[in-house]
């Protein structure tokens, strides 16, 4: 399941992945990066993964590459448990230039600020 808030001008854009993300939530992603990307740019994204169900870190990877638009953003957050630690390293390869940074789960609020 993907939720994504943070679509109008001036809002930091949040992708919430719980459980099994689909090949749907890819798509509904890489929609609301593009219609962010056309109000305004640089972007700056929050991530948080909860409970994810069937997917690696490596899969939630591979899931970016279909995504043209991430050289849009400035900065982004990651907010998940453990199992992602590293996360950031990885993206920072795929997309150069992006200023990342991973927080635990209850940090949310120390992310969004950092966003800000």
């Amino acid at each position: 399941m993907l939720e994504i808030k943070g679509e109008n001008k001036g809002e930091i854009l949040e992708v919430t992945t719980e459980g099994t993300a689909t090949q749907d939530d890819l798509q509904k992603f890489e929609k609301a990066l593009k219609a962010k990307k056309l109000q305004e740019e640089p972007i700056n994204i929050l991530f948080i993964f909860k409970d994810i169900d069937g997917n690696t870190p490596k899969a939630l990877l591979e899931g970016w590459k279909i995504a043209t638009h991430l050289k849009s953003i400035k900065k982004s957050a990651i907010v998940a448990d453990e199992s992602f630690v590293g996360l950031n390293d990885k993206i920072e390869k795929l997309i150069p230039g992006v200023e990342i940074n991973q927080y635990p789960l209850e940090e949310l609020e120390a992310a969004r600020e950092w966003l800000s």
